[in-house]
């Protein structure tokens, strides 16, 4: 504590009065744990930096390798990238160095580096082609051909637009699932944060299936090289505007006369959460460096300046930046490098396209509007389903997402077309639809909160006289303006990336080892910034830097988010395809699913 303070006083340039700590001033004492991270951890790599080639060589079973001494201060990065070599190179000509190199070790290094070219797909011998017929779905044409809908998604990356009638599909042959290059592969069992007294699932278990480790080799997961290591680094870059922040009166801000910036607000809640998550991790013996960087995400000079420092080549997982302005260009970092990034906050999949290293826990909107579709129909598939049309064209997408999914599985449960679900523009299309003898589930997938709010209140009065069960979006939870007794009336469901449930143990014990830590209650960022770090840091530990091909089998519990991803299409980075659904019920939200 008195570290940071002190360091505080040399950047502010003025002198700090012993005072309690309360939930403005920890912010500032993060601010200074943050520097301090960066700066330490850039001196000791700093250290690093002059590699001497070598003039040893010796001819190795007819191949020509570079002999090179490690000098003290050296890396395996830096020797493999003076070398122009990957780490992984030399660690496959030397075994050794996987545990580490040390200073007068002997390093063999190819000096005529092969080309290699990663295992292409047979479309000729391995493939046959279906031809989509009127009134198929991608259901049942996986079932028809015993195929996953991962695996023709893959095959086929135009279903991204979706199914059309007379569209070619490649489907694998019975031939081709026999022929598969075979690996074995360790997925990992859920993990559940370790943070209170219940037990958390942290088993690897081998399941040895043969088939799942050929689809990871023609998915292209073999790019995800790596390896375990004794100690890994990894990266922040979230906007503390520290510059900002301790120019201001720091005894105003103990005093909550004045306030932090909301940016900075977000990025210390979210970095205090990952601090709890290193701490627990940390007893289970994880050894990380971790590097600190405080990114301006309206200056693209800061953003070039921070991507120029020499250690960010050697990090093993970035997490941020928050926001997608200046995530994109740390994310082409981390792919030129190979380095996982994960995506805080950011929604929009267009920060996946073509970049396989990147990870996103925040389910798109569409994605959202698809698992409601999805619980809709579980719960109420032979009640009046309507989706409203409020003939926006930004929305269209949402209502056309809503209805085909939700139609899809009404189909599949044996409802016929005249049972799916019905459209109505506006309140009067929607009263011309209603039933009083079932219970009419409108669903509402708009972002206009003047919308929402007029149609709200139209349809409290309306259920006086028909059962009305609403469904809306995610956004609705940030406006101020609606009436509780009405969305309680309306019984409306939300989905959500993010859900905490305090009458659980292990929320509890985390919320108390919060107030011990930071003197005040933990906001939804706190968590995030705990799961997100656990859930990515633990994986990184279990399964070492190249834990990306171990993804699609992770099913981690949080403390107020689950991960599920899923990489669609090969080339581009993963998505968690978790949404809770939550619903007013005795005027709290609670979860439904």
């Amino acid at each position: 504590m008195i570290l940071v303070l002190n360091h505080l006083q040399q950047l502010n340039g003025s002198k700090l009065k012993k005072s309690k700590v309360n939930s403005n001033a920890h912010f500032i004492l993060s601010i200074g744990i943050c520097l301090l991270t960066s700066f330490s951890s850039f001196a000791q790599e700093k250290q690093s930096s002059q590699i001497h080639k070598t003039s040893a060589s010796a001819t190795i079973n007819g191949l020509k390798y570079y002999l090179h001494t490690v000098e003290k201060g050296e890396t395996l990065f830096a020797i493999a990238k003076y070398y122009g070599r990957d780490v992984n190179d030399i660690v496959m000509d030397n075994p050794e160095a996987i545990d580490g190199i040390k200073p007068g070790q002997i390093l063999k290094i190819l000096i005529d580096k092969k080309k290699t070219t990663e295992l292409a797909i047979n479309d000729s011998a391995g493939y046959i082609f279906h031809k989509v017929e009127k009134g198929q779905t991608l259901y049942s044409i996986t079932k028809q051909y015993g195929v996953s809908l991962e695996k023709l998604k893959v095959l086929n990356p135009e279903l991204i637009e979706g199914l059309k009638v007379n569209q070619m599909l490649k489907i694998p042959s019975a031939k081709a699932k026999t022929e598969k290059t075979t690996s074995l592969v360790k997925p990992i069992q859920p993990l559940i944060p370790n943070t209170s007294s219940e037990k958390g699932n942290n088993h690897i278990e081998d399941k040895s299936k043969i088939t799942e480790a050929a689809d990871r080799t023609s998915l292209g997961y073999s790019k995800y090289k790596g390896f375990k290591k004794d100690e890994y680094n990894v990266a922040f870059f979230l906007p503390f505007h520290a510059d900002e922040a301790n120019a201001l009166d720091i005894e105003k801000i103990i005093k909550g006369d004045l306030q932090l910036q909301n940016k900075t607000n977000v990025a210390l809640q979210f970095y205090e959460g990952a601090l709890l998550a290193i701490d627990s991790l940390k007893k289970l013996k994880f050894h990380v460096k971790v590097f600190v960087y405080d990114i301006d995400d309206k200056d693209s000079m800061n953003i070039l300046a921070i991507l120029k420092k020499p250690e960010l080549a050697e990090m093993d997982l970035m997490i941020g930046p928050l926001y997608g302005s200046s995530f994109m260009p740390v994310a082409a970092f981390a792919k030129e490098h190979s380095i996982a990034i994960v995506s805080p906050f950011t929604q929009i999949n267009k920060i996946l396209f073509n970049n396989p290293y990147v990870s996103k826990v925040s389910p798109s909107v569409n994605l959202q509007v698809e698992q409601m579709a999805h619980f809709v129909v579980d719960s109420f598939q032979t009640q009046n389903i309507i989706v409203l049309n409020s003939s926006n064209l930004k929305e269209s997408s949402f209502i056309n997402t809503f209805k085909s999914k939700a139609n899809e599985d009404l189909i599949k449960a044996g409802f016929s077309v005249s049972d799916s679900v019905k459209e109505g523009r506006g309140l009067t299309g929607i009263q011309g639809l209603l039933s009083s003898s079932k219970v009419n589930v409108i669903v509402m997938p708009s972002n206009n909160q003047s919308l929402v709010t007029d149609m709200i209140s139209k349809l409290n009065a309306l259920a006086d006289k028909y059962k009305i069960v609403l469904f809306g979006l995610q956004s609705w939870m940030n406006y101020d303006n609606l009436d509780f007794e009405y969305l309680n009336k309306l019984a409306l469901h939300i989905p959500a990336n993010v859900y905490i449930d305090y009458s659980k143990v292990a929320t509890q014990d985390f919320v108390k080892k919060y107030r011990i830590n930071y003197k005040t209650e933990p906001d939804t960022y706190v968590f995030q910034g705990f799961d997100i770090s656990y859930c990515f840091m633990s994986t990184l530990f279990q399964n070492g830097s190249g834990f990306l091909k171990n993804l699609p089998d992770l099913k981690y519990q949080g403390i107020g988010s689950n991960y599920t991803f899923s990489q669609f299409p090969s080339e581009s980075g993963f998505e968690n395809k978790f949404v809770y659904i939550l619903k007013y019920q005795d005027y709290q939200l609670m979860k439904a699913n």
